[in-house]
C-alpha cells in the first residue's frame, strides 16, 4: 500500500536525522577505544610496564572489555543504519539512470556487494567485542580478521561506486565526498602495510628497541582503525543532502 502524501516529508526528515549515525560511528567508536585502554590502564598498569598492549588486549578483561563492548554494540548499530541509508540512497539514484536509459547492472551490483560488505563488518565488529582474547581467542582473532577484509572490500567498492556515478554526473568532488573517500582508503592502505610490516619484524628488534618498537606497532593499529571509523563520515554531508533534497520535494507535491 503506497504512503499518504502528508507522510513522505517525516518519513525523509527521518532519513536526515539518522544520516548522524555516518559520523557517529567515529565519534563513539574512536573515543571508545581510546578509553577501553584507559581502563585497562587503570586496572592492569602492569601490563604496560616495558610493553604497550593492543586494542584486543586493552578490551580482554573485566571491566574495559565490558565497556568495549557495550560501546561497540552502538557503533554496530550505526554501522548498520549508515548502510541502510546509504541502499535507499543509491537505489533512488540508480532508478533515475534507468529511467533515462541508462545500464544500471554494474553499478548496482557494486553498491549491492559494498553494503552486505559493510553490514557484515559492523557484525563482525561486534563478534570480535563479544569474544575477546581470554573468553574466545579464535573466534577473536577469526572476526578481527573478517572485520578487516570485509570493511576493505566494501569501501573499495563503494568508491568504485562513486567513480562510476561521477562519470554520468557532472558534479564537484566534494559533493559526493570522493576527496575525503579517496584520502581515507590511501591511509588505510598505507597503514595496514605498514601494520602488517611492523608485526612481521617487531619480532626481529633487539631488546634494548623492543619497547619503542611495540609504541610504534600499536599505534599503526589505532591509525588503521581510527581510518576505518571515520570512513562512513564522509558521506555525512551528501547523506544528508540527499535526505533534505528529497523532503523539500515531496513536501512541494
Amino acid at each position: 500500500m503506497e504512503m499518504p502524501d502528508t507522510l513522505q516529508p517525516a518519513r525523509a526528515s527521518w532519513g536526515e536525522r539518522l544520516s548522524w549515525c555516518l559520523p557517529l560511528v567515529f565519534v563513539i567508536g574512536v573515543p571508545s577505544v581510546l578509553i577501553t585502554r584507559l581502563i585497562f590502564l587503570h586496572y592492569f598498569p602492569s601490563h604496560f610496564v616495558g610493553d604497550s598492549p593492543t586494542i584486543s588486549e586493552t578490551a580482554s578483561r573485566w571491566p574495559s572489555d565490558v565497556f568495549f563492548e557495550w560501546t561497540m554494540a552502538l557503533v554496530t548499530l550505526c554501522i548498520i543504519v549508515s548502510w541502510s541509508l546509504n541502499v535507499v540512497r543509491n537505489r533512488r539514484r540508480l532508478t533515475h539512470f534507468s529511467r533515462s536509459g541508462i545500464a544500471v547492472t554494474g553499478p548496482a551490483i557494486l553498491f549491492a556487494l559494498s553494503t552486505f560488505l559493510g553490514i557484515s563488518a559492523g557484525l563482525f565488529l561486534m563478534l570480535v567485542a563479544i569474544y575477546n582474547l581470554h573468553d574466545g581467542h579464535d573466534v577473536h582473532m577469526y572476526g578481527s580478521w573478517a572485520f578487516y577484509i570485509t570493511q576493505a572490500l566494501a569501501i573499495t567498492l563503494d568508491i568504485l561506486f562513486v567513480l562510476w556515478l561521477r562519470r554520468r554526473v557532472d558534479t564537484p568532488a566534494q559533493r559526493d565526498g570522493l576527496w575525503s573517500r579517496v584520502l581515507v582508503a590511501v591511509g588505510i592502505f598505507l597503514g595496514s602495510w605498514f601494520f602488517l610490516y611492523m608485526y612481521e619484524t617487531k619480532g626481529l628488534a633487539a631488546p634494548d628497541h623492543k619497547y619503542a618498537i611495540q609504541l610504534v606497532y600499536v599505534s599503526s593499529e589505532y591509525f588503521v582503525a581510527a581510518m576505518f571509523l571515520a570512513y562512513p563520515m564522509t558521506a555525512f554531508s551528501e547523506m544528508r543532502r540527499h535526505f533534505r533534497e528529497f523532503a523539500s520535494v515531496d513536501g512541494q507535491d
